[in-house]
């Protein structure tokens, strides 16, 4: 998109040029990092950090964590570690940006606006033109105004200028190509033993007394964690509405007053064929393959067959290029006008779009008209049902949060009006599964806060469309627990102790006599009665078979062939390895992987010199007050997301 850095027109070159001697001038003092002042306390609970006269607000992180769990790029029990990452990339962000607007960078409205056209799916875009109504429910949905995604969008496209002007210059020497395809294609083989737990049960079997000693050593670390129980009444929407039969009478007035939502547009069934046309599969390569199979067609040839043969969408391309119907506004309108204007049966002629060559055929055509009562009946049932049980619901839970105030002790009585269930959960904690709810995150939050005898202040909803009220009955402190208590997991504990040992002395005593015997690993091998494997040829990233890749082995790669490597612990047990040869990496191979390897220590040293120009410019901006960061609004927010 930055046609500024690509340019070979001589006065953009200079025009980089002399952005660029802006910027290192400025490198000498940011890549030499200074002190961390300007850290400490906020008057403002709002204010995460300041970069200039910007603030970064508690808001602005909430928001940005949303977005990435709402995407799944994020687990949510993983936020409390991954939540100081968002706010340093954030700040981040707001301090290059900072940077690039004192040394002069600017972005273009035009710029801005092609920006977020580049960014938005097909579907907003129509005659070339941005749907703005759609856009502006898609970003009502996120929270955002129009204003502030084209701000958004500008402040990032000065970062990545500001980015490439740092990172421009970066150069690759040949040297350093060679030894880096030496390092990625050198190759070992070994010879290794792993001494794994299941050879040696017997031994690392803990008795009694050593499992009590283990318990007597370790008993700060047995604790029995805090329980509660729990009196529930489960609320079943399902048996809720199953209580509410409305007559056909009453189904007809409902369909009269909500016609308009049965109300089917002008609508097309259609299948189609698309060739697609880009970089390699060009125009005059394409047309003349479409023409061919749009003459099978029209000589009787199987639509279907020839879709799932030829088709390259694929989303219909295996489904004998169905697309089911569509109505307008939903394709793109070269396909749209084809589809609307065709025939039923009829085939279209090559339609050109921005993806390619379609074979368009319609199987159906209907105009605008309403679904008739029969058809929708069985969804005004269901819409009936669960609006009087949503009403209901609320009604019922109303009426036993009250009661179970009043009387505690009735739980059962409360429960039995019909939907309703009671249940009694003894000695759970955050996380168990709950008799007849499961395990819930939302229950065990609603739950946290309550004291004995306090009820939920309303019903907790469930993932599976039920809801409970709870009620605390009583609470079992944690306490440290005691020999019985701890038993079964002081031997656990115990035996592996004694395991892990038990494998380090017979790995060490493997070690002692392969030295004794002059190296032979394979003759210590057979006097301890280990099995012996040798790896095939591995580079660096080769695996080898219950060890991982050869990097793991420490200077594997380094040492003389009849190094012996080990003992080391790998998730098999314990390894004793012996080099046994080393194949070195093939010049000849150099030319052939030579683009390959530049570019990724290219892009290596990009991203070396872009961290280390942001790091230094954090600590420069941090000591001149450019930039102050709050770090115990910070740690409030990470304790938020903690006690998930």
């Amino acid at each position: 998109m930055f046609n500024l850095f690509r340019s070979r027109d001589k006065a953009v070159r200079i025009m980089l040029t002399g952005l660029l001697a802006v910027v290192a001038l400025s490198m000498v003092t940011y890549l030499i990092p200074n002190s961390g002042a300007g850290y400490g306390g906020s008057d403002d609970a709002t204010v995460v950090a300041t970069v200039g006269k910007d603030q970064i607000t508690t808001q602005e992180v909430s928001k940005a964590i949303q977005n990435m769990t709402r995407n799944r790029q994020l687990p949510p029990e993983l936020l409390s570690i991954y939540v100081p990452q968002i706010v340093n990339q954030l700040i981040d962000q707001r301090m290059m940006a900072y940077e690039a607007n004192r040394i002069g960078l600017k972005i273009s409205s035009d710029e801005t606006d092609s920006a977020i056209i580049d960014q938005l799916p097909p579907q907003l875009i129509k005659d070339g033109k941005v749907d703005g109504d759609t856009l502006a429910a898609m970003l009502q949905q996120q929270g955002m105004t129009m204003a502030q995604l084209k701000s958004d969008t500008a402040r990032q496209l000065l970062v990545t200028r500001l980015q490439e002007i740092v990172t421009a210059g970066v150069v690759v020497s040949p040297s350093e190509i060679e030894k880096e395809f030496r390092h990625k294609n050198d190759k070992i083989k070994i010879q290794y033993a792993i001494l794994a737990a299941s050879q040696y049960q017997a031994e690392g079997e803990a008795t009694d007394a050593e499992v009590k000693a283990y318990y007597d050593s370790h008993k700060s670390d047995f604790k029995i964690q805090e329980k509660r129980s729990y009196g529930l009444i489960v609320l079943d929407p399902a048996a809720i509405s199953a209580q509410s039969v409305p007559t056909d009478a009453q189904l007809q007035a409902e369909y009269n007053s909500r016609k308009s939502d049965f109300q089917v547009p002008e609508r097309v069934k259609v299948r189609h064929i698309l060739l697609k046309v880009d970089a390699q599969n060009p125009d005059a390569q394409v047309k003349p393959k479409a023409e061919a199979l749009l003459k099978q067609i029209r000589a009787g040839g199987d639509f279907a067959a020839l879709a799932k043969a030829n088709s390259q969408d694929p989303g219909s391309g295996a489904q004998g290029g169905e697309l089911g119907w569509v109505t307008k506004g939903q394709m793109v309108p070269e396909f749209e006008k084809a589809s609307f204007t065709l025939g039923v049966g009829q085939t279209s002629d090559l339609v050109k779009t921005t993806y390619g060559y379609h074979i368009v055929q319609v199987e159906a055509h209907e105009q605008p008209h309403f679904q008739p009562f029969e058809e929708v009946k069985a969804q005004l049932l269901s819409d009936y049902q669960k609006r009087v049980a949503n009403d209901k619901m609320q009604s019922l839970a109303d009426k036993a949060v009250s009661e179970l105030r009043k009387n505690p002790k009735n739980i059962d009585q409360i429960a039995q009006q019909p939907g309703l269930s009671a249940v009694h959960a003894d000695n759970v904690q955050p996380g168990d599964p709950v008799p007849g709810i499961g395990v819930s995150k939302d229950f065990d939050d609603a739950v946290a806060s309550l004291r004995v005898g306090d009820v939920t202040s309303g019903p907790v909803t469930l993932q599976n469309g039920k809801a409970v009220i709870a009620i605390l009955t009583g609470i079992q402190p944690s306490h440290p627990s005691s020999f019985e208590e701890a038993k079964g997991d002081a031997r656990s504990r115990a035996n592996k102790e004694k395991m892990d040992k038990v494998l380090a002395a017979k790995a060490g005593e493997l070690v002692s006599k392969t030295n004794a015997l002059g190296g032979d690993l394979e003759k210590a091998a057979r006097e301890m009665k280990i099995e012996l494997k040798t790896s095939g040829d591995v580079d660096r990233q080769g695996a080898i078979e219950a060890i991982g890749t050869a990097s793991t082995i420490p200077g594997v790669f380094e040492k003389p062939v009849g190094s012996i490597f080990g003992p080391q612990l790998v998730s098999g047990g314990e390894m004793v390895a012996k080099l046994i040869a080393k194949t070195p990496a093939n010049i000849v191979d150099l030319p052939s992987q030579m683009t390959a390897i530049r570019e990724d220590l290219k892009q290596q040293k990009q991203r070396d010199r872009g961290q280390l120009f942001q790091d230094g410019l954090k600590a420069k901006l941090t000591a001149e007050g450019k930039v102050k960061i709050h770090q115990d609004v910070i740690n409030r927010i990470v304790q938020s997301y903690g006690r998930g």
